[in-house]
């Protein structure tokens, strides 16, 4: 199981992959994450694109975890 914060952290930058992840059905998701050099299992690109559809993250706590990240 991949933690889902840090595969969000990666991508963050990538503001266009975000919104494709966001629309994309399942296997659309793993390959656009395989492109990108992530390579998970579907269970855990579900989680990402739930993350990502809910609200859960959005690009102020993306950014609050990089920060975050910085000042360890």
């Amino acid at each position: 199981m991949a933690d889902i914060t840090s595969i969000i952290k990666q991508i963050s930058g990538n503001k266009d992959l975000l919104k494709q992840l966001s629309a994309a059905d399942l296997s659309q998701a793993k390959d656009l994450l395989a492109k990108a050099n992530i390579n998970i299992d579907e269970a855990d690109v579900k989680k990402v694109q739930s993350a990502l559809a809910d609200g859960k993250f959005d690009l102020g706590d993306i950014k609050n975890i990089a920060g975050g990240l910085f000042k360890k």
